[in-house]
């Protein structure tokens, strides 16, 4: 038997190849028949009939095997392939083409709906912006639903919503809000921002209306806002509020809110049709002394005389001569005590500078010295002067201008003597004189320094022995033997022809947005409250009152708070610089504040 080796005919398919090896095996292998008496002649004709059937056989096998040998029908690839061919080797037919594809791809993108469809397919998205009002108000209106290309939001305080990822094309816009009728309206998304603007919603439910004033001034408060539930509104430039309530309980209640105010709640009855009056009060707390306890306590209130609290209490080992300063932008108080009961090596009484925090009651202690004075608060920095404990004799440091950062918490000296003649801070500078009195040569006169500590400046080497605030940007200066005013915008000194009339200090107070200012006089036997207009340079009288007096410091940008010490009380008040009538709020401990430099 042939071996397989042998048989295989390479490119045969097999069935064809099997079959023909199996005829070839029974040709080679057929058994030889018997030999039977044959005919005379007959072996020829035999030999005849053998070779045929070979030659047959051979020529099959051939043929099987040019068949098996035949490359493989690829006509229809290899058209394809000869079709581009002549169609790349054609300009005119590879042109026409190609500007038929580009006009089909324009007329897609011409056409919206076919071109939103190829956008969206690829995963662009776009944006879209709408502002609600209500319709009865024209006020922005507050968590309103608001629903376009398969995304919902929510408007803002200011009735503004923005979606992102929105699908483009024609879509449903739906907005929607208890107690109000939903709107819908049908849209088209393209690519960009989308601004969709204003929709106006109109009121169903109950509608209740509030009018929300100062309780000082009486001016209307705008942008405070209602709630009452899901329900809310915003008060109009009137100080006006529409709130509407989808199925109002039988007793309402709204809370208003503006920032700078303390929240407020108005309840009334459902079927009231009566304007409800509100009175906001600002949010910041006043801080005052009081020795109701029998010790020097700090007490901080609403400056409408609620929500007193104890805010640092006293230890009983106060003197008289306590100093409270605060400051108007950071509710912080200063508090100036011999509280801590400390006695140097002499037996000298010490006395502590401490920090309050309004806010949370939180203390910093900062220093303990032989004495301590307050200068003022320039920003977040209190500067003061704290004098070393011992012996003055010959010590050029006794005296130390420092300045304390409350946001920072860094401790700077701005300057150093055996003592200082006088000292003013203005406008974010410290103006200093130091004496002559154990100082180094270069080291008396007037110097300016940044509250910093950048930036000194010798504005004269002579020795100023007193330094007055006679207007808002002046300083008087008392010299040896004459008399100077300096502008302290541009550092100008004019020699006076002789003393001034009035070498009075005064001390300003600014609002702590630094756009007002006040002073405190004395005219007629009454204190009178001035207030400074920086941009004309005139004072007006804002208030006069028997016993008005320093300390005052300013709530907020319009509200402020000044001392009354008169034979009837000592009490602190509070007023509106635009406008209606002062309120007291609590019966106080004379402190001192912010005062002129001074030394014992």
């Amino acid at each position: 038997m042939a071996t397989a080796e042998q048989n295989d005919t390479p490119g045969l398919p097999g069935d064809d190849q099997q079959e023909l090896q199996t005829k070839v095996d029974e040709t080679l292998q057929s058994p030889k028949p018997e030999k039977l008496p044959m005919p005379e002649g007959s072996d020829e004709v035999v030999d005849d009939i053998v070779a045929k059937e070979g030659d047959e056989l051979i020529e099959a096998h051939d043929e099987r095997l040019a068949e098996a040998f035949k490359p493989e029908d690829n006509s229809k690839w290899d058209k394809v392939k000869d079709f581009f061919a002549r169609w790349w080797q054609n300009p005119v037919a590879r042109w026409s083409t190609i500007a038929g594809l580009v006009a089909v791809l324009i007329a897609l993108i011409a056409i919206p709906p076919s071109r939103y469809f190829m956008l969206n397919t690829a995963g662009v998205r776009s944006k879209a912006s709408i502002a609600v009002l209500d319709d009865s108000t024209q006020q922005p209106l507050k968590n309103v639903r608001v629903s376009v290309g398969g995304q919902n939001g929510e408007t803002d305080k200011d009735g503004n919503v923005q979606l992102a990822h929105v699908r483009l094309g024609s879509s449903q816009l739906v907005v929607e809000k208890r107690g109000f009728a939903t709107t819908t309206k049908k849209i088209t998304v393209g690519w960009g921002s989308n601004p969709l603007g204003t929709m106006k919603l109109t009121p169903q439910g109950t509608q209740f209306v509030l009018s929300v004033s100062d309780f000082l001034s009486k001016k209307p408060i705008t942008k405070a806002e209602a709630t009452s539930g899901e329900a809310s509104a915003i008060a109009d430039d009137k100080g006006v509020i529409k709130i509407t309530i989808d199925k109002p309980e039988e007793n309402v209640e709204v809370t208003i809110k503006r920032d700078g105010y303390r929240e407020e709640k108005a309840k009334f009855s459902s079927t009231t049709k009566d304007v409800q009056n509100v009175k906001l009060v600002p949010d910041q707390q006043h801080a005052f002394v009081s020795k109701r306890s029998g010790k020097y306590d700090v007490y901080k209130i609403d400056v409408d005389g609620k929500n007193e609290q104890l805010a640092f209490a006293g230890t009983g080992s106060e003197r008289d001569d306590i100093s409270l300063v605060v400051n108007p932008s950071k509710r912080v108080a200063a508090l100036v005590s011999t509280r801590d009961n400390k006695h140097n090596a002499d037996g000298y009484l010490l006395s502590s500078l401490t920090l309050i925090n309004l806010k949370d009651n939180g203390i910093i202690n900062i220093v303990q010295s032989e004495r301590v004075q307050v200068i003022g608060w320039s920003g977040s920095k209190l500067i003061y002067v704290q004098i070393a404990a011992g012996t003055s004799a010959a010590n050029p440091k006794r005296n130390r201008i420092m300045s304390y950062d409350y946001d920072t918490r860094v401790v700077k000296e701005l300057a150093a003597a055996n003592y200082f003649n006088d000292m003013q801070v203005v406008g974010g500078k410290l103006y200093y004189s130091a004496s002559s009195a154990y100082q180094s040569a270069g080291s008396t006169g007037l110097f300016r320094i940044d509250t910093s500590g950048e930036n000194r400046q010798n504005i004269t080497t002579d020795e100023v022995w007193s330094i007055s605030r006679s207007g808002y940007d002046h300083l008087t200066l008392a010299l040896q033997q004459k008399w100077q005013d300096l502008q302290v915008s541009n550092n100008k000194l004019t020699t006076l022809s002789g003393a001034p009339a009035n070498q009075s200090n005064r001390i300003y107070a600014d609002s702590p947005d630094g756009k007002r200012t006040v002073w405190v006089d004395s005219r007629d036997g009454k204190g009178v409250l001035v207030s400074y207009d920086q941009a004309n340079n005139k004072d007006t009288t804002a208030r006069t009152q028997n016993g008005l007096t320093n300390p005052v410091t300013w709530i907020n940008n319009s509200t402020l708070v000044y001392r009354v010490n008169s034979g009837q009380e000592t009490a602190d008040y509070v007023m509106s610089i635009d406008g209606g009538d002062p309120l007291k709020i609590k019966d106080v401990t004379n402190t001192t504040g912010i005062d002129r430099w001074y030394y014992y």
